[in-house]
């Protein structure tokens, strides 16, 4: 990046534990945030046996049954699907297969969902280091990050393996276009496929990330970071492409990844809405609206076909926001205010999670100031990831593929505040004479 070429800063870190490399760091952060998730109260595995309600697990039992991927829904089979992303379903199916749907096979789902994160922990020294804001932020934000963990790790949804897989898609992208190395394009490109094929909305980034590369660099160098980023696409493309090839020919129609926004934006803007999915389940609106609760509404799929039920909720979601702009708004900044500042169970975590948020707002312009080109990438993630989840019922799990953009600039702002002070704690004090 254009900001960022040169000799890279001291890193006080290093020079002071000259021993310790930045892989050292990585594996222990990696190890420590594993350990602590393990006795935190939302890391912690509750669950004595594997879901059947999440339509992602309904899916997996599926595929580990009958090799299909159909069945989503826990009131009734209503045939194949693409209501769900493919990657988890498919992982989690090999779980199963291996060992059964009984505790065995929920314990190792878990572990699996807690290395994912505690690996993503472990990553963001190197994230750090890579942006070139020093090693310590990354340490301080992997740590941060596993305290304030809010979001149940459980087997039931994807965000922890979609959120490494995004990192992971970063660093490998940061590299190809940093050092024009093929094997760099080829795992980036292959990272961002099963990226999107694990949460679709994540292809907003492979478009704004680019594009920030490409205005961080020199005018003479853009020409070369634009071809790398267009191959990089197309191989992402190229993995996501045979999905697609089995949903036009499953259903005759172009799906891109999952068709069930139709029916998410129904069930979250209607006559008896709320902003999180919670208060919907616990209003009863969830139950009237979604198949997965009601067998009648999974019945309607089910004779309409899944992609005709998805378009006809979409329409009808689509009316009752034109005829009802103002409850629309204002559910839409309700769940604006839900996704940075999130109503949580306990207040001691809410509040921890709320310091974070404004953290990482502080740490984005103190990233500004130094790394612009940094400050940058990390707020695209915040601009373009969460538009779609302002229009749906909000739950924390949503915040989680981009948790780690907030963290890295929280830890920026915290080891700032950090070194302020013992500057001036070593600053000579001078009084005036009496």
């Amino acid at each position: 990046m254009a900001d960022q070429i040169g000799v890279a800063p001291r890193d006080l870190l290093v020079e002071r534990f000259p021993k310790w490399t930045l892989p050292h760091w990585c594996i222990i952060i990696t190890a420590a945030s594993f350990l602590l998730l393990i006795f935190l109260p939302d890391g912690r595995l509750n669950e004595f046996e594997v879901s059947s309600g999440s339509e992602a697990v309904l899916v997996a039992r599926s595929l580990a049954a009958n090799g299909t991927f159909s069945d989503p829904f826990a009131t009734l089979k209503t045939g194949p699907t693409a209501h769900v992303a493919p990657v988890y379903p498919f992982l989690y199916s090999l779980v199963l297969r291996a060992f059964g749907t009984g505790h065995s096979a929920l314990q190792v789902g878990w572990a699996c969902n807690v290395f994912c994160f505690a690996l993503q922990m472990g990553l963001l020294p190197l994230l750090s280091s890579r942006l070139q804001v020093g090693i310590l932020p990354g340490i301080v934000a992997g740590l941060l990050g596993t305290l304030s963990l809010h979001s149940p790790i459980d087997t039931r949804w994807e965000p922890f393996l979609a959120g490494l897989l995004l990192l992971l898609a970063f660093l490998a992208t940061e590299r190809s276009l940093a050092t024009r190395s093929r094997p760099a394009t080829i795992a980036a490109g292959a990272f961002w496929g099963f990226s999107i094929l694990t949460n679709p909305v994540l292809i907003v980034l492979l478009v704004g990330w680019p594009l920030c590369w490409i205005c961080a660099h020199s005018p003479q160098e853009r020409a070369k970071c634009i071809r790398r980023s267009v191959v990089i696409a197309g191989f992402a493309l190229l993995i996501v492409a045979p999905w697609m090839a089995r949903n036009y020919g499953r259903f005759g129609t172009f799906i891109f990844v999952r068709d069930n926004f139709g029916l998410e934006l129904y069930t979250s803007n209607n006559p008896c809405a709320a902003p999180s999915i919670r208060e919907n389940i616990e209003s009863g609106c969830h139950a009237r609206t979604h198949p997965n609760p009601n067998a009648a509404v999974a019945a309607q799929l089910a004779t309409a076909g899944e992609v005709s039920f998805n378009r006809a909720k979409r329409r009808e979601a689509f009316a009752w926001i034109a005829a009802h702009p103002s409850a629309f708004l204002s559910l839409t900044m309700r769940r604006f205010r839900l996704f940075w500042l999130p109503d949580l169970d306990h207040v001691w975590q809410a509040t921890l999670v709320w310091l974070i948020t404004l953290l990482s707002l502080l740490g984005l312009w103190t990233m500004a100031r130094e790394r612009f080109a940094a400050a940058g990438l990390m707020a695209t993630a915040w601009i373009l990831f969460p538009l779609i989840y302002y229009a749906i019922q909000f739950e924390p799990r949503y915040r989680y593929p981009i948790f780690w953009t907030m963290l890295l600039p929280a830890g920026c702002a915290l080891v700032r505040i950090w070194q302020m002070q013992l500057l001036f704690r070593r600053s000579p004090r001078s009084f005036p004479a009496s």
